[in-house]
């Protein structure tokens, strides 16, 4: 397989292309990949806070922003004190929060002698952090995006940003992968007063959590990625995945616009709401942004696309491996151009984009090992995608997948976990090793157990000391696992090995 076409999707020749863009056409255009920097903070007066939260003020403090980690409160700042299933934050309340600047709490209790504010919420601290956020998306006036999908959330999230930014729109996006009650919650209570465009993600792990999300961000634009085999364990098939990724359209209101998959059946089927605007994105013919081509170039390290709409096509290079962004990218055309963005300009923005932290980042180690490092978190998609990134990369020594459990798959754990393995030998992959007792499991079972490239372990601490002394400086190794199992050990060990 020609290594600069490893993996290629309708390929159309160049001198069709309405126009060309590449990472070189604009070198004075600079574009932030954290487009919440631009943002301004959104300060919360103590009266606003008992108003959001439905609390009453027995301190007076001064107006601040709002955090909920001690780890990272800045002086200034509120402390949100969340109870949940799993821990109590009121435990953090102590005289050291005062040493680093907090001017209040926001909780059920605080210690002894504190002398900062502190609005006093009753019951529930997760409910009444979601009453703050929806308090403080109705006094947000710019256009809410919201979206969800089994893969690639984040990515595009920031896809979107990036464009936003780069079109000179002042733009807020939820931090990390911020997608579940809290973050969400917290993500709205940022949001400036200043307005702008904000950019939230919305996970789920069960029923009823994506409509909860959506009734307390109301996003203007709701998009649906994709419906694949995650949370496996709360529900029986894909189609109920796809029945809880549908909430975020169940209550769009006319003037909000659904963006759905049109190569994903899940997504495609799923229904919306009477006098509520449909846009279609993907390969498809007819969708109304289309991804006419993808393709590995430049030795796997980066993505040429071809995007076109009803107004222009463009081609552009995205500087990144993983020929799975050409889709986010044509996703996240098709929310910006909502807002009145040109292809021409996604493909600017986009040909600037660099992968999110332990998302598919390449690195090259001190001892010339190629560390593809996407130890995130992992599902079945998400590890097909990561093992086809790593055969489309020019490779001179051995292609290596160390791949550690899947989670949250139910009863299809084992079918999923050795059809991985199996792909991976499809794919020819040179040494894989398995981390946890679900691949172990598939491991010993036929026809693998007598594959000679197959190194076992039951966690990352012994995959580590396991595999790097098999590595060489012209491999090309993929680390990828669910956030649990902890990879970044055998990443931080690929890294220091020595020549």
């Amino acid at each position: 397989m020609n290594e600069m076409s490893a993996v290629v999707w309708n390929p159309i020749p160049a001198n069709t292309f309405h126009s060309r863009i590449s990472a070189s056409s604009n070198p004075t255009l600079k574009i932030a990949s954290n487009a919440s920097s631009t943002a301004s903070l959104a300060l919360w007066t103590a009266s606003e806070i008992a108003e959001a939260v439905g609390g009453r003020i027995v301190k007076w403090g001064p107006p601040g922003t709002v955090s909920s980690d001690t780890r990272t409160l800045r002086p200034g700042q509120w402390f949100f004190a969340i109870a949940g299933k799993k821990f109590d934050a009121h435990d953090f309340v102590n005289p050291q929060l005062r040493d680093k600047g907090c001017v209040g709490v926001i909780g059920n209790k605080v210690c002894h002698g504190w002398d900062g504010g502190f609005v006093q919420v009753g019951g529930d601290s997760v409910g009444s952090l979601t009453r703050m956020g929806s308090y403080a998306r109705g006094r947000f006036f710019g256009p809410v995006i919201g979206v969800t999908g089994s893969v690639g959330k984040t990515t595009t999230k920031t896809m979107i940003a990036l464009v936003l930014e780069g079109s000179n729109h002042k733009v807020y996006q939820s931090p990390g992968n911020w997608n579940n009650q809290i973050g969400v919650g917290l993500s709205l209570i940022g949001l400036p007063r200043d307005g702008g465009i904000a950019v939230l993600e919305m996970g789920m792990s069960g029923k009823g959590e994506i409509l909860e999300l959506a009734r307390m961000a109301r996003p203007l634009i709701r998009m649906i990625l994709n419906v694949g085999p995650s949370h496996l364990e709360n529900f029986y098939s894909l189609k109920e995945v796809a029945n809880a990724k549908g909430e975020i359209f169940e209550e769009a209101v006319q003037g909000d616009t659904c963006i759905l998959n049109a190569d994903d059946p899940f997504v495609a089927g799923i229904h919306i709401p009477n006098g509520v605007r449909k846009v279609m994105f993907g390969q498809k013919q007819g969708s109304d942004v289309r991804l006419v081509a993808a393709e590995v170039i430049d030795k796997g390290l980066s993505i040429r696309v071809v995007l076109e709409d009803t107004i222009e096509m463009v081609e552009f290079v995205i500087p990144s491996p993983g020929v799975h962004l050409a889709l986010n990218a044509c996703a996240a055309a098709a929310a910006v151009s909502l807002l009145g963005v040109s292809l021409s300009q996604v493909g600017l923005s986009l040909s600037r984009f660099t992968p999110i932290k332990q998302r598919s980042v390449l690195e090259v180690t001190k001892n010339g090992i190629k560390l593809v490092n996407d130890v995130y978190n992992a599902n079945p998609d998400s590890t097909k995608a990561a093992i086809d990134l790593l055969t489309g990369i020019k490779c001179d020594g051995k292609r290596v997948a160390i791949l550690a459990d899947m989670l949250e798959l139910g009863k299809s754990g084992h079918e999923y976990h050795e059809m991985i393995l199996k792909y991976c030998f499809d794919r020819s992959i040179d040494l894989v090793g398995l981390v946890g007792s679900h691949f172990g499991r598939v491991s010993k079972d036929w026809p693998w157990r007598k594959r000679s490239n197959i190194i076992c372990a039951c966690d990352a601490d012994s995959m580590a000391i396991k595999i790097v002394g098999m590595l060489n400086g012209k491999d090309v190794v993929l680390v990828k696992g669910s956030r649990k199992m902890k990879m970044e050990i055998v990443v931080e060990a690929i890294r220091a090995k020595e020549k």
